[in-house]
């Protein structure tokens, strides 16, 4: 990631970190939502109306990764699905969505939280914090998304290549 960066949201969410740290990780934290969020209005034409609404507004923070599946056709055919759950331990008022990325060209999973003495992408601790739509050239995207447990997903895929569907 980019802009919003693991160690800024852990700098952020440090309790014992001096009062002038603080200030220049909240300075720079605001300085990367705001270069982050001119780089997204670029992209405009380059995603689903619908898609680039979401991700225009609050996207997915705080929802809960369900599961992830990839269907693999060839090495530049993939599709990969993120089911989310906005509370999973409420199904009455519980939101799922599905979020659908069809022809990926490339997939990447890493963790950066090796300190983390639970297993990484743990279902208590999966909490997908932000995400990053970026430009890798004139007709293919970047998606990256980092969770709460140090978990790190990229995906390239084509323009107007993903879906978004509330299932519930």
């Amino acid at each position: 990631m980019k802009y919003f960066r693991y160690d800024l949201f852990i700098a952020q969410n440090t309790d014992n970190l001096p009062e002038e740290e603080r200030q220049e990780v909240d300075r720079q934290w605001q300085h990367n939502r705001e270069a982050y969020s001119a780089i997204l209005k670029t992209l405009s034409s380059r995603l689903p109306v619908d898609v680039y609404a979401h991700f225009n507004s609050w996207g997915f923070h705080d929802y809960r990764l369900t599961k992830m599946d990839i269907e693999h056709r060839s090495l530049h055919d993939m599709s990969v699905h993120f089911t989310l759950s906005s509370d999973i331990d409420n199904e009455e008022n519980e939101e799922l969505w599905c979020l659908c990325f069809d022809k990926v060209s490339y997939i990447q999973y890493q963790h950066l939280n090796y300190d983390n003495d639970q297993c990484v992408m743990h279902p208590e601790i999966d909490d997908w914090l932000y995400e990053e739509i970026m430009p890798v050239n004139e007709s293919m995207l970047s998606f990256e998304v980092l969770f709460s447990s140090g978990g790190n997903v990229v995906l390239h895929f084509p323009d107007q290549s993903v879906s978004i569907k509330r299932v519930k």
